[in-house]
């Protein structure tokens, strides 16, 4: 394997492994200071089952389940299943090497 193929794949592990502490040190305040990017929420003035997915993922991972729950409900499934995918993945990482 090339030195270039090699080192791609460091940065590619790295950065899998970085998302979660990267989101944790996004403020959710900033968060609910922008407008809406929903094109739903945008055309019709009503939310979708998305949104505020964003938030409440990123309040999931910061601790605050109850601010979580809050942004969206949706987020007692999907949570679980982004942890699942990011430590199948990682684990998927460390059993090719």
């Amino acid at each position: 394997m090339s030195e270039n193929k090699k080192l791609n794949k460091v940065i590619f592990r790295t950065g899998i492994l970085l998302i979660p502490v990267a989101l944790y040190f996004v403020p959710v305040e900033w968060l609910n200071s922008h407008h809406s990017i929903c094109l739903f929420k945008n055309i019709t003035g009503h939310e979708c089952w998305g949104c505020g997915m964003t938030r409440s993922v990123i309040s999931a991972i910061q601790l605050h389940f109850e601010d979580a729950f809050h942004y969206n409900k949706l987020v007692l499934f999907v949570f679980p299943v982004l942890v699942y995918l990011w430590a199948k993945t990682l684990l998927n990482f460390k059993s090719q090497q």
